[in-house]
């Protein structure tokens, strides 16, 4: 019965989590008891996974290291340009998917179906309203607590709000530069 309880608590906490790259500031998280994040959640602390363990494509640990760093100094100019409002800088950050997808019509008009955005009938119609009314909410002042190696060039951010993983930022690295992407695992 544990398993099971943990299995679909893990479920649902990895579907909330895939299911969107930003995390709107009206949306609450789940709050499981701290066995069960501890069970699913493995901080960047321990390094405890054997290299040999891991798939030919993912990252050394000396690698992984590197990339710890880098992506803690990009999330960290991200959060003051995010504070700054300016939209043009941020742009620079984004993968081209990342603007198409933020820049469809029927994804704008589904972010903009949320309850705070509804509160006050603020309707997305472009890339640079997700970014005002979306972005500079949620990630001004994120913190990396944890990062998972998709591959050697996809990274996915992760932050604890509530004892709970939440993905702050979905990385692709474009020609040896991290960006803000947009995939699924």
């Amino acid at each position: 019965m544990r398993k099971l309880y943990i299995y679909l608590v893990s479920s649902i906490l990895l579907a909330g989590l895939f299911s969107c790259t930003t995390l709107p500031p009206e949306e609450k998280t789940i709050e499981p008891s701290k066995e069960i994040v501890q069970e699913v959640v493995i901080p960047i602390e321990n390094k405890s996974e054997k290299i040999e363990e891991k798939p030919s494509n993912t990252l050394s640990e000396t690698e992984m290291e590197t990339v710890e760093t880098d992506i803690s100094e990009l999330i960290e100019k991200l959060n003051g340009i995010i504070k700054s409002k300016d939209f043009i800088v941020w742009k620079q950050y984004l993968s081209q998917d990342y603007i198409n997808y933020y820049s469809d019509p029927e994804v704008l008009k589904e972010k903009s179906q949320s309850p705070l955005l509804t509160k006050y009938k603020i309707v997305l119609r472009s890339l640079e309203d997700y970014f005002n009314f979306v972005v500079v909410g949620s990630r001004q002042n994120v913190k990396l607590d944890e990062i998972k190696a998709l591959d050697r060039d996809r990274i996915k951010a992760y932050m604890f709000i509530n004892n709970t993983s939440v993905i702050i930022y979905e990385l692709i690295r474009i020609d040896n530069t991290w960006k803000i992407g947009k995939f699924s695992e």
